[in-house]
């Protein structure tokens, strides 16, 4: 007798997904704008100093350019 194994529901594909999805670390131009209280174009040229540093790294989702520290590489 040979069994089907039973399918998995999209609803249970997406929620296995979810529980594995990556957490998102970092804030937006305009989230630490708004944290510091300082106008997102300033905020934003001393984000590219700290980039050029190499303290800070960008990341994109979708049209959203993402901020987070650098990690440095553990010894």
């Amino acid at each position: 007798m040979v069994r089907k194994r039973k399918r998995k529901s999209l609803d249970d594909i997406l929620k296995e997904a979810l529980e594995n999805a990556p957490t998102i670390q970092g804030y937006t131009i305009k989230q630490l704008s708004e944290i510091t209280g300082i106008p997102w174009t300033t905020t934003r040229w001393h984000l590219e100093r700290l980039e050029a540093k190499g303290l800070v790294e960008p990341y994109e989702i979708g049209r959203a350019k993402i901020y987070r520290l650098k990690k440095r590489k553990k010894d």
